[in-house]
């Protein structure tokens, strides 16, 4: 930033030359309206009940004061000019004041479109927070379901082509089938044996198993007699693909890669 060296013995030129250069020193403030955006309040303006405290507001990169008031839809910028006379005899505006104050004109901007920011401090926090929650996905461990087609991936996520067809299964060291990571297995094809059950009265009748068909039950209770009959259960057997699926959802998992 530049510097104007005022402590100097000599007499300092005090013209308008040097007081523009303040003029310039303090508006490069303005900037950091930038940090904040467009229509933010910085400060202040306090919603209680109907009326709104002063504060301040950024504008167009431009930080303004904000003057409290009554709440309404809209607001403005309101610019008031003080005028001198010169040595010349002539009157000119020297002064200017810009404030933003609820009100209407061709240039308002709606009040519920300001936005309050956060301190740095607050935001550098649940920044901390939300790398945390994220840090299964940066390590390259954490995967996520997708319900839309491969195309409409995000940029940075890709499709996990090894779960293709697979559905995840908790890990257990006390099972064999699922006590290492990574491990594959299940089918999704089913088989039935076609067999034969000998029904007895001392016995009990099954139905076969799940997924076939029972046919010749030769076994039955004889209601005349009040016995049962001793006979034959047979089960046909049944085989194919998507025998023994539950029902599903097709979709895509995904994973961030950076």
């Amino acid at each position: 930033m530049n510097l104007t060296n005022f402590v100097q013995t000599g007499g300092f030129p005090v013209k308008a030359e040097r007081l523009q250069e303040l003029q310039t020193a303090y508006s490069i403030f303005n900037q950091f309206g930038n940090l904040a955006g467009n229509l933010t309040i910085l400060s202040g303006c306090v919603v209680t009940g109907v009326t709104v405290s002063s504060g301040y507001v950024v504008i167009n990169s431009e930080v303004l004061p904000f003057q409290g008031g009554n709440l309404a839809d809209d607001v403005i910028i309101i610019q008031t000019e003080s005028s001198k006379e010169f040595k010349n005899g002539e009157v000119k505006a020297v002064h200017y004041e810009r404030f933003v104050a609820f009100g209407t004109s061709e240039d308002s901007f709606p009040w519920a479109n300001f936005k309050r920011i956060d301190p740095i401090v607050s935001l550098m926090t649940r920044l901390e927070l939300v790398e945390k929650k994220s840090a299964v996905f940066q390590a390259g461990g954490g995967m996520v379901l997708w319900n839309k087609p491969a195309a409409d991936i995000p940029e940075g996520w890709a499709e996990v082509v090894d779960w293709k067809g697979r559905i995840p299964v908790g890990y257990d060291i006390t099972q064999t089938e699922f006590n290492i990571m990574g491990k594959t297995g299940g089918s999704k094809n089913a088989v039935v044996v076609s067999h034969t059950h000998t029904i007895t009265n001392s016995g009990n009748v099954n139905n076969g198993i799940g997924g076939g068909s029972v046919t010749n039950k030769t076994a039955r209770w004889d209601r005349g007699s009040g016995s049962f009959l001793n006979g034959t259960v047979s089960t046909e057997g049944v085989s194919g693909v998507g025998k023994n699926l539950q029902p599903y959802r097709v979709v895509l998992f995904i994973e961030y890669i950076g």
